[in-house]
């Protein structure tokens, strides 16, 4: 058979494999979740770009209609490729609905040419579908909604990929795809990126002892962290050093989104009920978090068929005098045969990521301050998924060096059929409802139930206050929230609003005396004001940090832009730099191009 049609045959049989799991989405409705934002945060991405933004940082509407700088801290690549969809006529809900079919798909792609790197076919298979239908990938859709954190999943496969495919050619063009494949993530989900470093160092020291080119695989792997670093450095740069004038520290992981709060009970991977509720302390959560029956059995059965492999073939190794012989000869298969040592490695991960999500773990939660970023510890769920199927399917690999391969390919069809069968009853929603991408989007909708439930991003400074349970909340009312934006709070003048975008206001102004102009926008490091085409000073000395202007008698023309701070500018160099440093890498390495520009 050709060979394009094989991988054509391939790509359809992954295809088949996660129908079960989207076909849910495939109808005119909307379904319920936790995180139900992505609508509006693509609305005003949208909206943003309409207005000839490429990146707008700062949107109007959430923050109760004073705005904020959203994609200033929430990673934009999920609504970037959302607003594809839409650009090409489909509307807000189907695009968000599209990128989530989108990401099961990309993520059965990439486990599946992850595993066949590992193994074989038949295992890297089954290993897509236990990926695909791992209880977690359910909760992250259709109970949290948590897109990117389901996109970042879909990448992570990729990303380990791109290290395997460095240390067996250590080139250029491995190396730039690792960075690329990094960046992505980052932009993906940094709350997926950050623990990603853990499993990039693991899985970089395991491949540098097995490397034949260890020093030129390192510096490689440095390099391709570091441009993916540098790539992605526009978003993330900015985000780390501005959150000091944000809530996130005062309120998001304080509260409870507190870490300790939220660890899994090791029983509960075996034991939890299916839900639709959230994360409590202690084990009433209202979502599952099992490992599912399937996959411990195959996990099992991969760890016995691994110990029969090792004794039969230490059967053909010739036996030597002396104690200890069995041993020795484990020993040697172990340090020669690169299956055995991919799979020991990969149950050292999944064994790994499930103790990070226990309680087991919480002197390295406590010790390592920047963790408590993450929030959930169950977040290393989403290693899990892609450790837990690996492992399992080598239970299939494993069974191939005994059994013929037409017996491994039935038993891995029959395997497949059997996890979809019993897992995909879970990948649905609670709820469908009727809804629209105007009710979507309403000013009710953005300024005030969108609101409600995330104002993290909110500058620091804003008056807050606790709730009946002891949370806190902004000091904002549903009364607060502006129908105008802009009013006098001191003196006598006539302001009209001349253009109202995202990152640029103006407004004609006609002072009787002198006034005080507030704009109905909180301040945040970039808001500048210009009066008359000259830069005056902003202040922000009241109960909601709102941007307000001295105005002095007389007609004037004032200007609000949203500029790029210090660190911002040099965000954007480095990153921009990155790219021109890897065309430059790139260019002179391709002999094709080099032979063309002698000729």
């Amino acid at each position: 058979m050709p060979k394009r049609l094989t991988v054509l045959l391939e790509f359809l049989f992954l295809l088949i494999i996660t129908i079960p799991a989207f076909i849910s989405l495939m109808n005119n409705q909307y379904f319920s979740m936790h995180d139900d934002q992505h609508i509006v945060r693509l609305y005003l991405l949208d909206q943003g770009i309409r207005q000839g933004y490429l990146f707008p940082r700062w949107v109007d509407g959430l923050g109760f209609g004073y705005g904020y700088p959203l994609f200033n801290f929430y990673p934009p690549l999920i609504y970037y490729i959302s607003e594809l969809f839409h650009l090409i006529g489909f509307s807000l809900i189907w695009s968000i609905k599209l990128v989530f079919i989108l990401g099961f798909y990309i993520g059965v792609v990439g486990m599946y040419q992850f595993m066949k790197k590992l193994t074989d076919k038949y295992s890297a298979f089954l290993a897509a579908a236990l990926y695909t239908f791992f209880f977690y990938h359910a909760v992250l859709i259709y109970v949290r909604g948590a897109l990117a954190e389901f996109i970042g999943l879909s990448i992570l496969p990729f990303l380990f990929l791109t290290l395997f495919n460095l240390s067996h050619k250590a080139n250029g063009v491995n190396t730039i795809l690792f960075g690329i494949t990094w960046a992505l993530l980052i932009l993906t989900h940094p709350l997926v990126a950050f623990p990603s470093i853990i499993f990039i160092f693991l899985i970089s020291l395991f491949l540098f002892l097995i490397s034949s080119e260890k020093w030129k695989f390192t510096i490689r792997i440095v390099f391709g962290f570091v441009f993916g670093l540098a790539l992605s450095s526009f978003f993330w740069l900015p985000s780390l050093y501005e959150k000091k004038f944000t809530l996130v520290d005062s309120i998001l992981t304080r509260e409870l989104a507190n870490y300790k709060l939220h660890f899994i009970e090791p029983f509960q991977f075996l034991f939890s009920l299916w839900g639709y509720g959230g994360s409590a302390p202690g084990i009433s959560d209202g979502m599952t978090f099992q490992l599912g029956k399937v996959h411990i059995g195959l996990a099992i059965g991969a760890v016995i068929m691994s110990a029969i492999y090792l004794v039969s073939m230490s059967l053909r190794v010739p036996t030597k005098s002396g104690r200890g012989n069995l041993f020795l000869k484990l020993f040697h298969i172990v340090r020669k045969d690169r299956s055995i040592q991919n799979f020991i490695f990969f149950l050292f991960l999944l064994l790994f990521s499930l103790f990070m999500s226990t309680p087991l773990s919480i002197f390295v939660w406590d010790r390592i301050g920047f963790l408590s970023y993450l929030q959930f510890p169950w977040r290393f769920l989403t290693f899990t998924t892609i450790f837990i199927s690996i492992v399992a399917a080598y239970a299939v690999f494993f069974m191939g060096k005994f059994i013929p391969k037409r017996v491994v390919f039935a038993f891995s069809l029959f395997l497949i059929i059997l996890t979809v069968v019993v897992y995909s009853k879970y990948f649905k929603p609670q709820n469908l409802y009727e809804t629209s991408d105007r009710r979507k989007t309403s000013d009710e909708e953005v300024r005030w139930v969108i609101s409600r439930s995330s104002y993290e991003f909110v500058p620091k400074g804003v008056e807050t206050k606790k709730t009946e349970i002891g949370t806190t909340v902004l000091d904002i009312e549903k009364k607060d929230i502006p129908k105008e934006t802009v009013e006098i709070v001191a003196g006598k003048a006539n302001v009209e609003a001349a253009e109202q975008k995202f990152l640029s206001k103006k407004f004609d102004i006609t002072a009787f005396e002198d006034s005080v102009i507030r704009i109905n926008t909180f301040y945040f490091p970039g808001w500048r004001a210009y009066l008359d085409g000259k830069e005056v000073s902003i202040s922000d000395k009241n109960r909601i940090k709102l941007i307000e202007v001295m105005v002095p008698q007389g007609d004037h023309k004032l200007e609000l832009l949203f500029t790029n701070t210090p660190i911002r500018v040099f965000a954007h160099a480095i990153s921009i730099l990155a790219i021109v440093i890897v065309f430059f890498l790139l260019l002179i390495d391709n002999k094709r191009i080099r032979f063309i520009l002698k000729k």
